[in-house]
């Protein structure tokens, strides 16, 4: 398998450096496009030998996937770049956009001028350059060969879930902005252990050992979070206390209410 990746930051850059890591491309078989002069600092000091370009149309030139990780007001001009130069028999286009619809994709392509296209939407988070990213998946005119190969990259570098496009802003709620989300509970924790007197440094590794257990608990038992808080309040108790101060103070409508704004 041979990729092509458009812009080397946070996302783009993950996915190479994930890729080559983890043993499922080659450097030699990964080109890197992107306008910026000091983008490959960061495969240099990872010894990531990958090629690089900054011509987009050179750059997918033998390539199967073409990685599309610029922001999302940049992609119409990117595909209408690489258009007439894919080969829409041999190569996919992979685009991690938000919020740009294949529709929109397709436009940009030139397809009912230039033919079909295969085409992925692929939303990760950030943790995809620690392989742990939870990575949305949906696809429109796709082959079995580049099927395969999206799975064994993305699979790769987190875990997969298959979805209609009509359900990206809400996977993306949950897993791509969610992850800010879990963090900021995270912080307010920490900085709720500091105004108990606790040490800054000691409050934050304790509320990450803290969601690290809860996260377990889960996982082991198999059950719904509720089942996991029952088993730990009592009537009168500290905890059953603290859930229903912060109930009172709205948490768990802020949290749905916070997700809801994403749409």
């Amino acid at each position: 398998m041979k990729i092509t990746v458009i812009g080397a930051g946070n996302i783009g850059g993950a996915i190479v450096e994930g890729a080559v890591k983890k043993g499922i491309i080659n450097a030699c078989d990964i080109t890197v496009s992107d306008p910026r002069p000091n983008f490959a600092e960061r495969f240099i000091r990872e010894n990531i030998n990958v090629n690089h370009a900054v011509d987009n149309v050179k750059a997918v030139e033998g390539t199967d996937l073409i990685i599309v990780a610029v922001k999302p007001w940049l992609v119409e001009e990117v595909m209408n770049e690489i258009s007439g130069v894919i080969n829409r028999s041999e190569q996919a286009i992979v685009s991690i956009a938000a919020g740009i619809t294949f529709a929109q994709l397709a436009q940009y392509l030139s397809v009912e001028n230039k033919g079909q296209t295969e085409i992925y939407r692929i939303i990760p988070n950030t943790a995809i350059s620690l392989g742990k990213s939870v990575n949305f998946v949906a696809k429109q005119n796709t082959s079995a060969k580049h099927d395969a190969q999206i799975h064994a990259l993305f699979d790769a570098l987190g875990e997969i879930f298959y979805v209609e496009e009509h359900e990206m802003t809400a996977c993306t709620a949950l897993a791509s902005a969610g992850i800010a989300y879990a963090l900021r509970y995270i912080d307010a924790s920490m900085r709720g252990g500091e105004a108990l007197g606790i040490d800054k440094n000691k409050a934050f590794h304790i509320v990450m050992k803290t969601v690290e257990g809860a996260l377990a608990l889960l996982e082991t038992n198999g059950d719904y979070p509720q089942t996991e808080i029952n088993k730990v309040t009592t009537p009168g108790g500290v905890t059953l206390k603290g859930l229903e101060k912060m109930e009172n103070g709205g948490f768990s409508q802020a949290v749905i209410d916070g997700l809801l704004a994403t749409k």
